[in-house]
């Protein structure tokens, strides 16, 4: 007898939930139970697509097909907190969107409701589990580094601004503090998750940015090039920095449309220095290169290359649908959560905290201390 399929529900209409629609809707292990969209236009369009039921609300999808196990909360950042308490008032498990949501106040309700409820939550920060970013884990836990003293993190790709240059701010969201949540929150968040995974707790946070945006058309609020200097409980120094200006865009150049991998100052890359060992990972080539430290011999030697490619499309590090389908699996058996709540909820502490250094250049600020 073959088990029952797992009853999901999508709880939001935009471009992740419809990503999990594509996933999920028929996958023979999967029930949909249905998508929730306040627009009746996008509920009959991913109807029609998927052939899953659209509502306007979890209450009426839940009077149509019953309590679903899972719900995917991945509708817009202030709706995560409505949400995901309604999903786990009804008994469900949750896959929740990062960020969790927009402030700490919310993210510790839904930390205190996974408390009190039967289901559990899982954020979506599935960078630690990519092929690449779950290795240099291993490699760090196994000692290949020695005592690690030095974590490096930059992230370069195009600006924000994908709608007509001649259009209004306000309609680019993810330039609105209030709705993206600023430069971390919405795109440098997954790294500060790696961090806390590969350096610690983050303790301190420090942020440096250019006097003049260079990218003029962003609001004075959002820098399109930030550095953090942070400090970890371990005593690691970490330099992590985003850049939006330098790298080309292609959202609207017809004759520019390079190899998504391997365009021209589109990186992402990620180094660790420790006391007997370094790397140079460059996820975008799908290489890590490994070095050690013989102090005896007084030499840098290189180790080794471990290549990764061909990797399947974005199992490198930002592989959501294959967190998705560890968590789904862990539910059908009985489980929950693959990371537990209360880490997300560190990294949404420190992105916090991030958040605010960017408003107050220069001064290092505490996270135990703001939050």
């Amino acid at each position: 007898m073959h088990p029952e399929p797992l009853r999901i529900a999508i709880i939001g209409g935009g471009s992740v939930g419809e990503h999990f629609l594509r996933d999920l809707a028929h996958h023979p292990s999967y029930h949909v139970t249905g998508v929730v969209t306040r627009s009746p236009a996008r509920q009959q369009e991913l109807s029609g697509k998927y052939g899953v039921p659209g509502f306007s609300s979890f209450q009426d999808l839940q009077d149509a097909g019953g309590v679903p196990q899972v719900a995917c909360v991945v509708n817009a950042n202030h709706d995560h907190l409505d949400a995901t308490l309604e999903a786990l008032e009804a008994g469900c498990h949750v896959y929740l969107e990062k960020p969790m949501a927009p402030t700490l106040a919310e993210c510790r309700q839904i930390v205190e409701a996974e408390a009190r409820s039967q289901g559990t939550v899982q954020v979506g920060f599935e960078y630690i589990h990519g092929t690449m970013t779950a290795r240099l884990k291993d490699l760090i836990g196994e000692g290949y580094f020695g005592e690690v003293q030095w974590l490096s993190i930059l992230d370069s790709r195009g600006h924000w601004w994908s709608q007509s240059p001649h259009g209004n701010l306000e309609e680019v969201w993810k330039l609105d503090r209030k709705r993206g949540g600023g430069l971390i929150y919405h795109c440098g968040i997954h790294q500060l998750d790696l961090i806390r995974h590969y350096a610690g707790t983050i303790r301190t946070v420090q942020a440096f940015c250019p006097a003049k945006n260079p990218l003029s058309f962003y609001p004075a609020d959002v820098p399109a090039n930030v550095t953090l200097m942070i400090t970890t409980e371990r005593g690691v120094t970490v330099n992590f920095q985003v850049m939006h200006d330098r790298a080309a865009t292609w959202y609207r150049e017809k004759n520019y449309r390079p190899n998504y991998a391997h365009a021209p100052g589109h990186e992402f890359n990620i180094s660790v220095i420790g006391t007997g060992g370094s790397c140079d990972m460059r996820l975008y080539t799908e290489e890590l290169h490994l070095f050690k430290l013989d102090a005896e011999q007084k030499e840098n030697r290189f180790d080794r290359t471990e290549v990764f490619r061909p990797n399947p499309h974005d199992k490198s590090h930002h592989d959501m649908s294959g967190l998705l389908s560890r968590f789904l699996d862990s539910v059908a058996a009985g489980g929950g959560a693959v990371d537990a709540v209360a880490g997300a909820y560190e990294t949404m502490r420190a992105a916090w905290v991030a958040e605010e250094a960017i408003l107050r250049p220069g001064e290092c600020l505490a996270v135990d201390e703001l939050t």
